[in-house]
């Protein structure tokens, strides 16, 4: 790129580091584009408007200058030299070590490259069919005989007509946990066979995230108010690596649907992310356009589509799985029923 120098460090397998030298010349052209940008509307006493000169502006802006520099140049020099060096970056780079000189703009920026993926079979996985478990008589007299043990509920089913439908309120969530459990069964069968011929390096960045995200979801469950400083900080670091095997495992999930969702050209319109913002509104209780809105303000409406995207790419794959309703054992039918 001309007036620009750039160094690629291989950090990781994925991570690289990015080392820009951006000469003087172009430095000082753009500084000049953004002094006239203030000057035309800062107001400076003993100065007409837009009037006062350049070595005013740049004491009294110095660092609003600056600012607008580094907006300004490391975004253009950044996209360019990864069009031109052919990167694939997943995660948003993290720029430090910003610097100006004799020599113009120094910087450097960390980016994870996208992994390649390359699966052997996403199609026609034989699994298991998984029938829920019938739910048992006893089973729901023991979650109600529970329940009973708190005096406040127990007074509130006296009654054999409400009392009944409890037993049936319980019978549908002991139905539910069931059918849940099968399914998640299932999965876990689908997810074993596809990683059995396929592994590739993640991003230590989205690990880190997605291991935050399970970190601060346990945290809500428990209670450590009580606790001193070192003790919350010893908890949370002991639970966040406790459950960074299950983030490394997320993010591989993602990677493969990612590349699914790729081969099998699946996309997002705009009935599906009006669909999916409809259901955010009904569980939130709030108008579908301000839901909308929330997510247009914090930048996060690709992100909601990508969410979808990955979600139609796993039923894809499910759905072309081989469900195999019965394993007949050595001795009996030499045939397997499979159904679609």
């Amino acid at each position: 790129m001309e007036n620009v120098k750039v160094e690629i460090i291989e950090r990781s397998v994925l991570g690289r580091e990015l080392s820009f030298v951006v000469d003087k010349e172009k430095v000082e052209k753009a500084r000049k584009s953004i002094i006239a940008e203030i000057r035309e509307n800062a107001e400076i006493e003993g100065f007409r408007k837009g009037k006062a000169p350049e070595e005013i502006i740049e004491k009294k802006f110095g660092q609003l200058i600056n600012e607008n520099l580094i907006k300004r140049i490391v975004p253009d020099v950044y996209i360019e030299t990864i069009r031109e060096q052919g990167l694939r970056p997943i995660t948003e780079p993290d720029v430090f070590d910003v610097s100006f000189n004799e020599e113009g703009m120094k910087f450097k920026v960390y980016l994870e490259l996208k992994p390649d993926v390359e699966l052997k079979k996403y199609k026609g996985i034989p699994v298991k069919r998984i029938t829920p478990e019938p739910v048992t008589e006893k089973e729901v007299e023991d979650v109600l005989a529970e329940w009973e043990k708190q005096p406040s509920f127990a007074s509130a089913i006296i009654d054999p007509v409400k009392r009944r439908a409890w037993k049936e309120k319980i019978r549908q969530q002991l139905e539910s946990y069931k059918k849940a459990n099968a399914l998640m069964q299932e999965n876990k069968q689908l997810w074993d066979e596809v990683f059995r011929d396929v592994d590739f390096p993640v991003p230590d960045k989205m690990v880190r995230e997605e291991g935050i995200r399970y970190t601060e979801e346990q945290l809500r469950h428990m209670d450590i108010e009580s606790k001193s400083e070192e003790e919350k900080e010893k908890i949370v670091k002991e639970l966040f690596e406790k459950v960074k095997p299950e983030a490394v495992v997320s993010v591989k999930r993602y990677f493969v649907l990612d590349k699914i969702a790729e081969m099998e050209k699946i996309e997002v319109d705009e009935e599906e992310l009006n669909k999916r913002i409809e259901e955010i509104s009904r569980s939130a209780g709030e108008p579908p356009q301000q839901i909308r809105q929330k997510f247009e303000k914090a930048d996060r409406l690709d992100a909601l589509k990508d969410e979808i995207r990955i979600q139609k790419a796993f039923m894809f794959m499910r759905e072309n799985a081989k469900f195999i309703e019965k394993i007949i054992l050595p001795g009996e039918e030499k045939k397997v029923e499979i159904i679609k």
